[in-house]
């Protein structure tokens, strides 16, 4: 199965691409009243796009050696978007709780930007790991 690896990360990529698009129109269609009607399609939109999402996730993990992950950097990646996913539902929530919407929406951008860097890095400090030497 290894010889599909470039075209399983290439959907990879693309989907995450997807979930950043949907998480923005999950908070367009959650903040304007005039599309509020359109928040049902877009919820169930993102929710595939999110199983599809960990579905190339979980190709990617069965057909890689387990030496490129044994730093624990997929374990902190995973965290930090089961973090987003909590976000994206408080964000889309009738009455946010706690915090105002767009507050939300930074901490889920937040997030997903550093999962985004931990993934790159292969390191689980991503961003931050060019800091220690």
């Amino acid at each position: 199965m290894i010889h599909y690896y470039l075209q399983i990360k290439s959907a990879h990529v693309f989907l995450g691409l997807l979930v950043v698009a949907f998480f923005l129109l999950s908070f367009t269609t959650s903040s304007i009243t005039q599309l509020r009607s359109l928040q049902t399609p877009v919820k169930y939109l993102a929710w595939t796009v999110d199983v599809s999402l960990l579905t190339a996730a979980m190709m990617l993990l069965t057909i890689l050696p387990s030496a490129m992950y044994s730093n624990g950097w997929l374990l902190v990646k995973l965290v930090a978007l089961a973090g987003f996913v909590g976000c994206r539902h408080a964000m889309t929530t009738e009455r946010p709780p706690l915090l105002p919407r767009w507050s939300w929406l930074l901490a889920g951008g937040a997030l997903l930007a550093y999962a985004y860097s931990v993934a790159r890095a292969h390191h689980p400090l991503g961003i931050f790991a060019n800091f220690i030497t």
